[in-house]
């Protein structure tokens, strides 16, 4: 038995520590403070006191001067939790969350082509 399984990805996933909000879809009035630990095309993991449900419909709010450094987040962005963990080190209850967006962002042009 390997002791690497590999991850089953489409898309490759970027680390980073972004504030965020998400808004559970069924309860618009709630709002979860949370951190973005790492950002794909297809989705993410956030850091989040907040324990989701898989399958638990979310808006993700980012801020708008929030630099996202390959891809453009034009507003609010809809998913669908997956999975969601306690942190076991997490003195203050932390959970990890796994959303997958409903569509898949778009990729920052380059602004410059020369090398």
């Amino acid at each position: 038995m390997p002791l690497h399984m590999p991850k089953k990805r489409k898309w490759e996933r970027y680390g980073c520590l972004i504030p965020c909000r998400i808004i559970p879809v069924d309860h618009p009035q709630m709002t979860v403070s949370a951190r973005i630990i790492n950002i794909g095309r297809g989705g993410l993991l956030v850091e989040a006191d907040y324990n989701f449900n898989p399958d638990d419909r979310v808006c993700i709010r980012i801020n708008p001067d929030a630099e996202l450094e390959r891809f453009d987040v034009g507003g609010d962005i809809q998913g669908t939790v997956r999975w969601g963990q306690i942190d076991p080190a997490s003195l203050m209850g932390l959970f990890y969350v796994g959303i997958e967006f409903d569509d898949l962002l778009p990729l920052k042009q380059a602004m410059d082509h020369q090398t």
